[in-house]
C-alpha cells in the first residue's frame, strides 16, 4: 500500500515510558505491525509510547506523523518523524489526531492518554459520523472499563464502542478486518 494514501492509525500512550520498559517494547511492536500491515502512525511526537511507536514505523518501512501542541514548546519532537504539525494546544491537537486518524490504538498512559481517549470516545458515542474503531490494548483496560461501568455512567452501548484486547498482533488484526 502507499503510504501516502494509507490509512492512519493514532496511537495514544505515556510519555514517561522508558526505552528499556515492556511498554515501550509493546509500543515499538505497535509502530513496526501498523508499518507492516501499511498503516500510518500518527501521535502526540513526544517521547515514550509516541518515540517507541513511531520508531517502530519507521524503522520497519513505514512512516510516522507527530502532532505536536505549542503548550509543550519546550520539549523535542522525537527523531523518528517523518512529518511534523504543530496545533495550537492540547485541544486541537486531539481534535486534530481525531479527524485525521481512521483509528485509534490506546496503550497504558495518564491524564494525557484519557484525555485523547475521552474526546475520540466521546465524539463516537454523540456521532456515528465519527466512528472510528478505539482499541485499547492491554489487560489493565480491562479493569479500567469495569471500574467505569460500575462506578460511573457509562453505559453498555458506550462500552461497546471500545475493543480491548491483550497484544499488539491482536490490535493491528482487529484495525485491519475493520477498515
Amino acid at each position: 500500500m502507499n503510504q501516502h494514501n494509507a490509512r492512519i492509525i493514532a496511537v495514544f500512550g505515556g510519555s514517561r515510558v522508558a526505552p528499556a520498559s515492556p511498554e515501550y517494547a509493546e509500543a515499538y511492536a505497535v509502530g513496526k505491525l501498523l508499518a507492516q500491515r501499511g498503516f500510518v502512525v500518527m501521535n502526540g511526537g513526544y517521547q515514550g509510547t509516541m518515540e517507541a511507536s513511531a520508531r517502530g514505523a519507521q524503522e520497519n518501512g513505514g512512516r510516522a506523523i507527530g502532532v505536536l501542541s505549542a503548550e509543550f514548546d519546550w520539549l523535542a519532537p522525537n527523531v523518528f518523524l517523518d512529518e511534523t504539525t504543530i496545533s495550537p494546544d492540547l485541544f486541537a491537537r486531539i481534535r486534530e489526531m481525531q479527524a485525521r486518524a481512521d483509528g485509534f490504538i490506546v496503550l497504558k498512559g495518564s491524564m494525557g492518554t484519557l484525555a485523547e481517549l475521552a474526546l475520540v470516545w466521546n465524539l463516537a458515542r454523540i456521532d456515528p459520523r465519527r466512528r472510528k474503531p478505539i482499541i485499547l490494548l492491554g489487560e489493565a483496560w480491562a479493569c479500567v472499563l469495569r471500574v467505569w461501568r460500575e462506578h460511573l455512567a457509562v453505559t453498555e452501548e458506550e462500552a461497546q464502542l471500545l475493543q480491548v484486547v491483550r497484544e499488539p498482533a491482536e490490535a493491528v488484526a482487529l484495525l485491519t478486518r475493520q477498515l
